[in-house]
């Protein structure tokens, strides 16, 4: 009787062993559904809806990936899944994926300014079927007509040719900030030279042997 009660206590013990392994690791949703903690990674899609609406990467996506990480100390690599959205919210990012000293994943798409956050990894891996998708950047007609009207008076803008010339200069600082972030983060000079040209196509997404050899992925 003692051997048999001895034999049924080491089968528990291995069946709660064995349970230990075979449990998967729970994702825990976080900030609105947009990020997701998984063990070491946290999941970041930008295509959630919000409230309804589909606006993508936003101010607010800062302060909410900010307090995951602060919460998730043993968070090691940063998963994103976008298809762009702000370009100064997606600089932030980019800070906090360097200053937490993450590295980056794609598993499915990374576009326009999705991929200054992605170049903010220490490693940056993507999934075989995964895409980088670059540009160039744009302003459209209707956009700086919108812009020129809603800033002329607290810029002191009093003709359109005031606004051109600052136009002209904030668009050469913005394409020299643009490059010389992607040289820091090891890209190659001259591939971020090609992301500034108009493409033959709205987006560019090249082959993973031309994203290794220009270092934009680092394995």
């Amino acid at each position: 009787m003692r051997r048999l009660l001895g034999i049924t206590h080491l089968w528990r013990v291995f069946l709660a062993c064995l349970l230990c392994v075979a449990t998967p690791v729970l994702a825990q949703k976080e900030e609105g559904q947009r990020f997701e903690v998984l063990g070491d990674r946290l999941i970041f899609d930008s295509t959630v809806p919000v409230d309804g609406r589909e606006l993508d990467i936003r101010y607010s996506d800062v302060e909410d990936m900010r307090d995951v990480l602060r919460r998730h100390p043993q968070i090691t690599t940063l998963e994103i899944n976008s298809t762009g959205g702000g370009h100064y919210p997606s600089v932030d990012l980019a800070s906090l994926v360097i200053d937490f000293g993450l590295n980056t994943h794609v598993e499915d798409t990374c576009e326009s300014s999705c991929v200054t956050v992605f170049l903010g990894g220490e490693k940056r891996t993507m999934a075989r079927g995964g895409r980088l998708g670059f540009h160039q950047l744009s302003w459209t007609a209707r956009a700086v007509e919108d812009y020129y009207n809603k800033n002329r008076d607290r810029r002191d803008w009093e003709t359109p040719f005031e606004f051109a010339e600052w136009m002209y200069q904030d668009t050469q600082t913005e394409t020299y900030t643009r490059i010389n972030y992607m040289i820091a983060r090891g890209v190659d000079p001259m591939f971020a030279v090609q992301t500034m040209r108009k493409p033959d196509v709205s987006m560019w997404f090249p082959y993973r042997s031309v994203l290794i050899a220009a270092g934009v992925l680092t394995e």
